[in-house]
């Protein structure tokens, strides 16, 4: 093979490097020779870039040992860069996909435990007459709840040893897809102490759920036999509830040990705390909104309208826990609706819809009117971008030398190497966020705009004056906006967009991409070899393909999740509703019973209905874009205040359904005789 001026013979082939960077590929493709093969190659030319890169093992985390480097190396301009930094724009958006999943989960997790207290309330409320009667015989409360904890413990162990084996198959499944991609590696080994562990939080939230419905069933008095037991009120003895805050206790230290980022676990469990305290004050203003507008005179002659205000409002109503367990698991749903559809527009931008077939490096002035000459050859070539290269530093803002400000970050931030270039011709699509471009007449500049990742370590603010350090020169700009990179157009990725002309002293070589048939390419990429060794050309398509299946397993990945805890959700709100409604069916019975019209009373439900699904879908959109937005804005950093429309759908969908189906299953037993629901107590 020819490598520069040399022919070479392929002794070997590379298929594999731990080691190397996600986004080595893109500089091309790796080619090991021997120093005195590289030396004769004549591809070191006077402005032919040299890196030397050294690779350390150290037993101290990365950040610590690259301060104790910078400490003892403190005027000298290398670079040091950590295993994070192995492919910065795919590891953030892959970053961005495990935060996503991590508030999924914690939502699916909670309202998963409001599922296990429907479940348990409804079947303990089959149960209220053999309570009742095993509590006239004589047994003592402890001994009750001694046998249905047992079930209880029987029910979720099952559960939780299907949900863990399940869990533990699927894990595999996945690490077992992403090795032939990446350096990663599960065996069962690794897998056991997770599995435990999620097979103890299963049992935890299980109890610990339970625990109220177990408390309010064990209330019932023996008296109810004879009153009717859809009649009597139940409550949860203030013991029980002293022992779901134990529980509740439990489960969030075993989250927070659990996770690798604590204080995002705490967060959660602080919002959610928060949202219930706020739901339940809302709750309270409706009972009382609703209790003010039950006697008012437009309501005389609307008698189903007036049922469904004084159903709302009165002692026994439903309404608080249906609002608290509703409003929150839609709040909560509506919050990762917008996360996930934000993420998915995000993996969708990184790859751009029109990439180049061919992308060029270390382009000198020199060389430039030939490469366009042999590119142009190509009789499918779209159009051909070339925009100057130039390296430097950030060495000062406002009139402050980052390595003698005192803070590590500005420090290491005076050592990185940027890619500076112009506006005009430039190759990576990029989004101006803060600021503004320059003036057209360049008045009072020269200007320069920022990438975020990179103002934003350095907190650099609009208006500020940066100082660059160019090839032992110095150039100074006033800083105009901050803009993000679009996607992975290129993998230029340039730090600093300077105004027209500033740079012109500094440059030295260009670099450019080619939109063509990628079947031409190769010739191509023949052609400018044999004209310049020196340039670098890599085709994009094997790269993007690599990146686009990757992405696409992470987008694959959160869509699944994403749609069953959807699912899981509208299930557990369905009961939720259907199980809150006992008390309801009895109360509609006895107005059948003393003459009212089932029309009437169907009618008076759909009324209730209709105003729960309005009220708990304005709340759970507000609310729920309290949580999202501002997640997404300082942890993910992703725009999304164009999709909260998406979230109202979202919540309008979802409680339009779970309320449909709850008030079906209600209607449902009102078609039952007065004489029976009476006769079996429902």
């Amino acid at each position: 093979m020819a490598v520069g001026a040399l022919t070479m013979e392929v002794r070997a082939l590379i298929r594999h490097q731990p080691d190397r960077r996600l986004s080595a590929d893109w500089r091309g493709p790796p080619v090991l020779v021997a120093d005195d093969a590289l030396q004769a190659s004549g591809l070191i030319l006077p402005g032919s870039r040299l890196d030397y890169e050294y690779r350390v093992r150290t037993d101290l985390a990365p950040s610590q040992w690259r301060e104790a480097f910078v400490g003892a190396f403190p005027g000298s301009d290398w670079e040091v860069h950590t295993f994070s930094n192995r492919s910065e724009r795919l590891a953030r958006v892959l970053d961005q996909v495990a935060s996503g999943l991590l508030l999924i989960g914690f939502s699916a997790l909670f309202i998963g435990g409001l599922g296990v207290y429907n479940s348990i309330q409804a079947y303990l409320q089959g149960r209220l007459g053999t309570i009742a009667t095993l509590r006239a015989l004589g047994l003592r409360n402890r001994r009750l709840a001694t046998l249905y904890l047992l079930q209880i413990a029987m029910l979720s162990g099952g559960a939780s040893l299907a949900g863990m084996l399940l869990g533990g198959v699927l894990a595999l499944a996945g690490t077992t897809a992403a090795a032939r991609r990446l350096p990663v590696a599960t065996s069962l080994g690794e897998l056991a102490l997770p599995l435990a562990t999620a097979f103890v939080f299963g049992l935890l939230t299980a109890f610990t759920f339970a625990l109220p419905a177990l408390g309010r069933a064990l209330s019932v008095p023996p008296a109810a036999l004879f009153r009717g037991l859809d009649g009597g009120r139940t409550v949860t003895p203030r013991g029980y509830w002293l022992a779901t805050a134990s529980g509740a206790l439990m489960i969030v230290v075993l989250v927070l040990s659990s996770l690798p980022d604590p204080l995002f676990g705490l967060g959660f469990v602080a919002v959610v705390a928060l949202l219930l305290a706020l739901l339940d004050g809302l709750v309270r203003g409706l009972r009382r909104l609703a209790r003010a507008l039950d006697g008012r005179p437009f309501l005389n002659g609307r008698f189903a309208l007036r049922l469904a205000l004084a159903n709302l409002h009165r002692p026994d109503s439903p309404l608080r826990a249906t609002l608290l367990s509703l409003g929150s698991a839609l709040t909560l749903l509506v919050a990762c609706t917008l996360i996930v559809a934000a993420l998915l527009r995000a993996i969708n931008e990184m790859l751009p819809e029109e990439a180049p077939a061919l992308v060029f490096y270390d382009i000198s002035a020199d060389q430039r009117a030939a490469v366009t000459a042999a590119v142009e050859e190509a009789g499918s070539l779209q159009r051909l971008e070339l925009a100057p290269l130039v390296l430097g530093r950030l060495a000062a803002v406002n009139g402050e030398r980052l390595a003698d400000s005192g803070d590590p970050e500005r420090a290491l931030e005076a050592r990185d190497e940027h890619k500076l270039s112009y506006r005009a011709g430039n190759i990576d699509a990029v989004i101006l966020e803060r600021g503004d471009w320059w003036p057209q007449d360049g008045s009072d500049g020269p200007w320069v705009v920022m990438e975020d990742r990179e103002a934003d370590q350095l907190g650099l603010e609009v208006g500020d004056r940066l100082r660059f350090s160019i090839s032992g020169a110095e150039l100074e700009a006033k800083l105009g906006g901050i803009y993000r990179q679009k996607g992975m157009q290129t993998r230029f990725w340039f730090e600093a967009i300077l105004s027209d002309g500033a740079l012109d002293p500094f440059i030295s070589r260009y670099v450019g991409a080619a939109y063509l048939d990628p079947d031409e390419a190769v010739a191509v990429q023949n052609r400018v070899a044999a004209l310049a060794p020196n340039i670098v050309t890599v085709r994009t398509e094997a790269i993007l393909e690599e990146a686009r299946l990757l992405l696409g397993k992470a987008s694959a990945g959160l869509t699944v999740v994403a749609v069953i805890s959807l699912s899981a959700s509208l299930l557990v709100l369905a009961s939720l509703l259907a199980t809150t409604r006992a008390r309801q069916v009895y109360s509609a019975t006895v107005l059948h019973t003393l003459g009212v019209r089932l029309a009437v009373i169907r009618r008076s439900l759909q009324l209730e209905y209709l105003l729960l699904a309005l009220v708990s879908s304005s709340l759970a959109t507000g609310l729920g874009a309290a949580i999202a937005l501002p997640l997404l804005q300082y942890r993910i950093k992703l725009p999304a205040n164009d999709l909260l429309w998406l979230g109202a759908l979202t919540a309008l969908l979802v409680s339009t359904l779970s309320l449909g189906l709850g008030a079906r299953y209600l209607l449902r037993r009102l078609r039952l005789s007065p004489a029976s629901l009476l006769r079996d107590g429902g």
